[in-house]
């Protein structure tokens, strides 16, 4: 029963597992080769003289543990002699293993340790070796040091102290929740609790919202011992929105913006993620997603803050939430017989696990047993899981059932269970037939197998459940086992195949399909419109139960069988088996079929040319009125992207589609656009949440094939058209895109959750617009910039990514560069509308006096606390509060008490250049509005995108450029910044065009 073994594999590793991360040894082998650690030169203890000995070695050995009783692991420790209290010369050198210990072999003497920690641990300059097995306890605590430059945290870390100011929820005399608003410091906070849980999330985050309930609950279980800090990196966030959704969850622990940049330090990407911080201020637990279980939360909180906790890195948290052990047993035979198939099938045999399994499997595996469920009044008899809200569990049955040539094994289900979390896994003969998963509106009937020989058939039913929420409950009933004829299904059903069988007593198989090219480029089972042929390319096969076609290739390359461009194509393939919707296979093309041949090849005898069909699959149907199983990696090549229907102009349907119900990486799935007339083309995706009413978040891409077969990326996702920036029309809230294409080409659209885990559908259509004399108002560059790292991880400078090229005309109008010889459109600044670089609009900046380049961006961050607090002590106040243990580094930072003096007393301010504000006001004039513009010598229509902006002339750039250098990159605060060329452009819009037209 390989198969069965192998599904519950990893939840059998996970059950046994009784530390936490194993290291390997790494170490220096002495001369003599006996692996004792010692570093050659003479310290083999060895002297020879008439064959004796003279000198005596000896094993040392020492043990660093950190206080909490975790072993440090491969740390480099290194020997000295030792003598009258000093050092003399490194004589052994070794890595601790996974018990903290690093042992050498070396003559009988006077020795010292000496090692370096990582950083916030203690540790003495040397230690002298007081015994030969030594155990030193090194101490930990939260670093002073609150600066995040360069910081990157990973398990084990140990944290630098942070201030941040946010809010709790507190209860009143009158039981009412009001906010307060607090100051915390992670060391202070660690002096009166055992352990600190910092969440991330955003308010948009539907598992983010999943989880707080949860864990709003824990906490108040374990509040006298933990603290929690929700903190919120997410830029559209600002305080009130943090705050207004604290108030709408009530949550009484420490909510606030991540305003130091936490969440970078960290490297979250996915939220929520959550981050444990024990009692020694180390980074203990690193958790990405939601952990939607009360029990684990309380779990967690109870092993951190227990008063015999042991310190250790937990990668995930089913390290540490303990397994179940089954406390019931399975009923007789007889007893399950009676309730599942009613006896009627001669022969049949149940058992509680396989022959053949292991001590672990049997101990932990739960049965399933008889029961009774309602029905519309009726009382059924069934059989059911017994491992109902046991997390991280599974359940199974083994049933030997005889069945006939033609005969089908059938059941019905009701399925009450958290939908593809816990699932009924259906194996029949080792292969993965069926399963079950979700909330049944009502019964249903799965058909296990069809025979196509008489034998024994073992059937295994196998619930597996994760360590997460418990749905309903929590179980799958089934009833009704029975055998029925193939001719008898009456629902959509496939059953897994080999292509090749009848082995002989040698395991050499007698018989294979007939593999016949379809008309989709692909083999199918007996004729080109049968059963598709399906590669193995991940997994054991009749080929081979020891390794898979992708390792069987990796190690081909290496010994130079496969050229290098085979060795890519065949890991193409597997890549698409990684993504398949029949994970590990892959639709068999001719190229394909010819790398196989190959690889059994070299692997087999090369004695029968249908080898590779035991590499193959395929799936027989039954109840589909002739369908077949469709393409499993239909969208993931560019022979299998989805056919693009290209609707009308105005067309307001979406007749594509992609189906997401998988994680698939690179992400997304591509539809083949295939224009019959060259033109303007608008791609709009509509993916909305009815849950959450919300539209989903996309990325979208245009690939054209490049010219080794992979993707070359055309044009990417655009929502950045000035009439979309605040547009409510759901076609634009997830994607967005304007393309010129050609007839006779092919192009590759590609849209995908922004969620790489996101699941459902997007739907989105091709509309043709028009051949010629299309117009598109946006924006001049992108509101972003990139950053260059050099090899240390550090910010070396930024880059402008993405925009058009600019060139100023001989009439002082910056304008479009072109490199087709015509006139490039015009730049226009938009004055009154706010753009997507800054929160306030550039009239409202100027009356802000942001155009004051005699103060730089400090010395108007602190001008403006003076003004909206009314005065310094009150400024001076919230600040205090605000930088808490930072106050007086960012005082200097910001040259506070210059500024404050210069406010009281007059002088100048920080900046090295003019106030523009008064320029900037004169430009209002020249402000686009309806009707004649003399300037650019048309009439304006109410309707015009460029109501609301001025045309940029030379000395606007460079004002606005100015205000970039002022709160982009030449703040003042990084002196070695340097202005980003014509990066003003971010403030800027242009007439796009398309096809043949001339731009206005």
């Amino acid at each position: 029963m390989k198969k069965i073994n192998k599904v519950i594999a990893a939840v059998l590793v996970m059950l046994m597992l009784l530390s936490s991360v194993l290291f390997t040894l790494t170490s220096c082998q002495n001369d003599n080769g006996d692996g004792n650690g010692t570093n050659g030169g003479n310290n083999n203890g060895s002297n020879t003289d008439g064959g004796k000995d003279d000198v005596t070695n000896e094993t040392y050995s020492v043990t660093i543990v950190t206080k909490g009783g975790m072993a440090m692991v491969e740390l480099p420790v290194y020997i000295w002699e030792y003598e009258d209290a000093a050092l003399g010369e490194i004589v052994g050198y070794a890595a601790t293993d996974a018990t903290g210990k690093a042992s050498f072999t070396l003559p009988k003497g006077e020795y010292a340790a000496q090692f370096s920690l990582p950083d916030g641990y203690d540790a003495a300059s040397f230690y002298p070796l007081v015994s030969n097995d030594m155990k030193i306890e090194v101490n930990s605590s939260v670093i002073s040091e609150s600066s995040l430059v360069g910081v990157s945290y990973e398990l084990g870390s140990v944290m630098h102290d942070f201030t941040l100011t946010g809010n709790i929820l507190v209860e009143t005399e009158d039981g009412q929740l009001v906010f307060e608003e607090q100051t915390f410091t992670l060391s202070e906070i660690l002096k009166e609790k055992d352990a600190v849980l910092i969440n991330f999330w955003f308010s948009t985050c539907g598992p983010c919202q999943n989880e707080f309930p949860l864990m709003q609950d824990a906490y108040e279980k374990y509040s006298e011992d933990l603290a929690i800090i929700a903190l919120n990196p997410h830029p559209d966030d600002d305080d009130f929105v943090v705050k207004d959704y604290q108030g709408q969850m009530g949550l009484t622990f420490n909510v606030a913006k991540d305003t130091i940049g936490l969440y970078s330090a960290f490297g979250v990407e996915s939220y929520p993620t959550s981050v444990m911080i024990d009692r020694y201020g180390v980074v203990a637990m690193y958790e990405v997603g939601s952990i939607t279980s009360q029990r684990v939360f309380e779990v967690i909180f109870d092993h951190f803050t227990g008063d015999d906790y042991a310190q250790q890195l937990i990668y995930t948290y089913d390290d540490i939430v303990p397994k179940e052990k089954p406390d019931v047993q399975m009923p007789s035979g007889e007893v399950i017989s009676n309730a599942f198939d009613k006896g009627t099938i001669d022969g049949i045999e149940y058992l509680p696990y396989p022959d053949d399994a292991r001590d672990e499997e049997k101990e932990y595996s739960w049965p399933f047993i008889n029961g009774q469920i309602e029905d519309n009044g009726e009382i059924i008899d069934c059989i059911y899981s017994s491992n109902a809200n046991k997390e991280g569990s599974f359940a199974q049955l083994i049933i030997n059932v005889p069945l006939k040539a033609g005969d089908a094994l059938a059941f019905d289900y009701y399925s009450s269970t958290e939908l593809g979390a816990d699932i009924l896994y259906v194996v029949v003969n080792d292969k993965d037939i069926y399963s079950i998963s979700g909330e049944s509106a009502e019964w249903n009937t799965c058909y296990a197998y069809v025979a196509e020989e008489e034998g024994i058939y073992e059937v295994g039913l196998i619930y597996m459940k994760d360590s997460s929420d418990n749905v309903g409950e929590d179980t799958i009933y089934l009833k009704d086992l029975r055998i029925v004829t193939e001719s008898e299904i009456d629902s959509e059903t496939y059953i897994y195949r080999f292509a090749a069988t009848n082995p002989d007593e040698f395991s050499n198989y007698q018989d294979y399909v007939n593999a016949v090219i379809g008309a989709d480029g692909y083999f199918h089972v007996d004729s080109a419109d049968g059963p598709i042929l399906l590669a193995d390319l991940m997994g054991y096969t009749r080929f081979s139960d020891e390794t898979s076609v992708y390792y069987m290739a990796v190690d081909l390359f290496a010994e130079g069988k496969l050229t290098e461009d085979e060795y890519n194509t065949i890991i193409q393939y597997c890549n698409y088996a990684s993504n398949s919707a029949i994970y590990g296979t892959s639709s068999v093309t001719t190229e394909l079929k010819a790398l196989l041949d190959k690889i059994v090849y070299y692997y087999g005898d090369a004695s029968n040319d249908n080898d590779w069909q035991k590499l193959c699959c395929y799936y027989d149907a039954y109840g589909t009125d002739g369908k077949q199983l469709t393409d499993p990696i239909k969208g993931l090549a560019f022979f299998s992207a989805y056919d693009v229907i290209i609707s009308d102009t105005g067309a307001t349907d979406f007749p594509n589609s992609f189906k997401y119900d998988r994680l698939i990486m690179p992400r997304g799935l591509m539809g083949k656009i295939s224009p019959t007339v060259s033109g303007t083309y608008l791609i709009v995706s509509n993916t909305y949440n009815e849950v959450t009413n919300t539209y989903a978040e996309c990325d979208s891409w245009i690939f054209v094939e490049g010219a080794n077969g992979d993707r070359e990326c055309w044009l990417t996702y655009d929502n950045i058209d000035k009439a979309n920036l605040t547009s409510e029309n759901p076609d634009t809230s997830n994607c967005y895109i304007l393309a010129y294409l050609e007839a006779g080409k092919d192009y590759y659209i590609d849209i995908a959750y922004y969620d790489v885990y996101g699941e459902g559908t997007i739907n989105y259509r091709v509309e043709y617009l028009g051949g010629e004399g299309y117009y598109r108002f946006t924006l001049a560059s992108p509101p972003f910039f990139t950053t260059l790292e050099s090899a240390s991880g550090e910010i070396t400078s930024y880059i402008i990514s993405g925009g058009i090229a600019l060139e100023l005309g001989a009439d002082g109008i910056w304008r479009e560069k072109r490199t087709d010889g015509r006139e490039g459109s015009i730049l226009y600044a938009d004055f009154v509308n706010k753009t997507p670089l800054f929160s306030h609009s550039i009239m409202d900046m100027i009356e802000q006096g942001a155009f004051d380049f005699s103060r730089t961006a400090e010395d108007q961050f602190i001008l403006d606390c003076i003004s909206l607090y009314g005065s310094i002590e009150a400024c001076d106040e919230y600040l205090r509060k605000t930088w808490g243990d930072d106050y007086a580094e960012n005082a200097e930072i910001y040259k506070l008490d210059e500024v404050y003096e210069i406010y009281l007393n007059g002088g100048s301010y920080h900046g090295a250049g003019k106030n523009y504000t008064e320029t900037m006001k004169k430009y209002l004039d020249n402000v686009i509005v309806e009707g004649y513009n003399e300037l650019l010598g048309e009439t304006i229509a109410a309707n015009d995108l460029r109501i609301g902006c001025v045309v940029v002339t030379a000395e606007l750039a460079e004002i606005l450029q100015l205000l970039m250098n002022k709160y982009t990159f030449m703040n003042g605060v990084e002196p070695n910044q340097t202005p980003i060329e014509n990066s003003w452009a971010k403030l800027c819009y242009y007439t796009q065009y398309f096809c043949a037209a001339t731009p206005k």
